[in-house]
C-alpha cells in the first residue's frame, strides 16, 4: 500500500492512525515523566529515611528528651518537605488516589508531631510511631539496590508494623491520654486511627491487584 493509502484520513476527515500514534506518544511521555519524578523521590527517601530510622531506634533503646526532640523535629521537617514535593510534583505517584492519600497521611503526621512538640511529656510517642519507618527503609532500599532481602523485609515489616503494631498504638495512646484534655486525646488517638485506616486501605489496594501492585490510571504502583 502507498503512503497515501496507509495514512489517508477517514470519511469524516479524521486521520485516525495519526491520532492513535500521537496518543501513544503522549502516554509514553507521561510514563517517562512519572518514572523520572518517582525516581527523584526515591533518591530523596534513600537520603532521608535511614537517619529517621536510626533516630527512632536510638530513641527507643536509649530514651532521652534530646533524642526525642531530634527525632520529632526531623520527622516534622521531612514530612513538610515531602508534602510540598507531592503538591508540586504530584505525578511522582502513579495517580491522584495515591497522591491524595499520601498527602492526607502527611497532614495527620504533622498533627501528631505538633502535639508531642507542644507537650514534651509525650515526646516518646514519636518513636513509638516512627519505628514503622523500618518498613519504609526496606522499601526504598529494595527500590535502590534490588536486593531480595529488602523486599522480604518490606513485606514482613508491613504486616508486623503497619497491620499489628499501628492498631495496637491506638490502644496505647488511649490508655495514656484517656481522662486528659479531650482535644489532645482526639488529636492523637483520632490521628492514629486515620493512619491505621490508610495502612489497611493501601493493603487492600495491593491485595485487590493480585499482589502485583495497584495500577492507578494505567500506571504501575510506586510509592
Amino acid at each position: 500500500a502507498s503512503f497515501g493509502s496507509r495514512y489517508r484520513a477517514g470519511s469524516d476527515g479524521v486521520n485516525r492512525p495519526f491520532l492513535c500514534a500521537m496518543a501513544g506518544a503522549d502516554d509514553d511521555a507521561d510514563i517517562i515523566r512519572r518514572k523520572t519524578a518517582g525516581a527523584r523521590h526515591d533518591r530523596f527517601n534513600v537520603v532521608c529515611i535511614p537517619p529517621l530510622v536510626i533516630l527512632s531506634l536510638w530513641s527507643l533503646a536509649r530514651p532521652s528528651q534530646i533524642v526525642h526532640y531530634a527525632l520529632s523535629w526531623s520527622v516534622l521537617v521531612y514530612v513538610v518537605m515531602d508534602t510540598v514535593y507531592h503538591l508540586i510534583v504530584p505525578h511522582c505517584q502513579p495517580g491522584p488516589v495515591r497522591t491524595t492519600t499520601i498527602v492526607l497521611h502527611h497532614i495527620i503526621v504533622v498533627l501528631l508531631a505538633y502535639h508531642v512538640l507542644s507537650e514534651p511529656k509525650h515526646l516518646h510517642f514519636t518513636a513509638w510511631a516512627t519505628v514503622v519507618e523500618v518498613n519504609t527503609l526496606c522499601q526504598v532500599m529494595f527500590k535502590a539496590f534490588k536486593v531480595k532481602i529488602f523486599q522480604i523485609g518490606f513485606l514482613a515489616s508491613w504486616f508486623v508494623l503497619r497491620l499489628i503494631w499501628y492498631p495496637y498504638l491506638i490502644y496505647m495512646f488511649h490508655t495514656v491520654l484517656v481522662g486528659e484534655d479531650s482535644r489532645a486525646y482526639w488529636q492523637v488517638v483520632g490521628s492514629q486511627t486515620i493512619l491505621v485506616f490508610l495502612n489497611f486501605f493501601w493493603t487492600a489496594e495491593f491485595l485487590l491487584s493480585g499482589g502485583k501492585g495497584k495500577k492507578d490510571s494505567g500506571k504501575d504502583k510506586t510509592t
